[in-house]
């Protein structure tokens, strides 16, 4: 075991019964000989607490918090390994990838992060599409990157020291906030395989909520003098000024759908 660095896998969730085991599964089957799995729950009251309880290796805890950030930083904080994890709790991690990272960081001692590429997979874990990332540098991530690969970015712990936490006003993009300041501090190197499984489904907060990312995004950029009108920016602006125009064509559907039934 000594052999292998310490990966610290953290996971927050809320009423996650119907994706957690997948999630915990998927670290257990890494068989990685040195692994922590800490899961900070926000007080979940439909099983998840159950599932939990099933499994003695994880580290968690249930309570009320101020949302995903702040229960992020819990997780963190009780971190103990020398690479730290992030992996939402619809979300799993491909198979050997802690291998493959912890392989990648032994032959890379002074790169302090590694992304790779993220598959997506729905709600019956089914393949739909993958995403291939690229090396995150500063500047791409503030003036071009129009998302990042969150899951598959494993990074050394000490960089909490050097940029702090995450920042909890931050509810949506906060991840793109965090891996800026990694990336002032040192460009995070690519990995060209996958390390992890991005959940795309209805009860997602990233399928909920993507005009409340963009709108953080813009202001993330703004806090790091990005080009609001660059690439990236000009996505973030279209989808917030079109908001109305979805919002009126969800009506139209909806109204048409009530139509189609009451003529039933």
């Amino acid at each position: 075991m000594n052999s292998y660095p310490k990966i610290s896998i953290v996971t927050v969730s809320l009423n996650s019964a119907q994706y957690i085991e997948d999630n915990i599964r998927s670290v257990l089957m890494q068989n990685y000989p040195n692994v922590e799995h800490i899961i900070i729950d926000a007080g979940s009251n439909d099983g998840t607490i159950d599932i939990l309880k099933k499994y003695p290796h994880l580290i968690w805890i249930s309570e009320p918090d101020k949302g995903q950030s702040e229960g992020l930083n819990k997780g963190f904080k009780r971190a103990s390994g020398d690479i730290i994890g992030w992996i939402n709790s619809d979300d799993c991690l491909v198979e050997n990838s802690l291998y493959r990272v912890a392989d990648f960081f032994i032959r890379n001692p002074d790169e302090i992060a590694v992304v790779g590429d993220q598959i997506i997979i729905d709600e019956f874990n089914n393949e739909i599409d993958i995403i291939r990332s690229q090396p995150y540098t500063f500047k791409y991530l503030v003036d071009k990157s129009k998302g990042i690969t969150q899951n598959s970015i494993f990074f050394r712990s000490f960089v909490f020291q050097k940029i702090g936490y995450l920042d909890e006003n931050l509810h949506y993009s906060m991840d793109y906030d965090f891996f800026i300041r990694v990336a002032s501090i040192k460009m995070i190197p690519y990995m060209p395989v996958p390390l992890a499984k991005f959940r795309l489904h209805v009860g997602s907060k990233t399928y909920r909520g993507t005009y409340y990312f963009s709108k953080e995004r813009i202001k993330i950029r703004r806090r790091y003098k990005g080009r609001i009108f660059d690439i990236a920016g000009r996505t973030d602006l279209y989808i917030i000024v079109s908001e109305p125009l979805r919002r009126i064509r969800f009506i139209r559907n909806f109204i048409r759908k009530l139509k189609n039934l009451i003529r039933v």
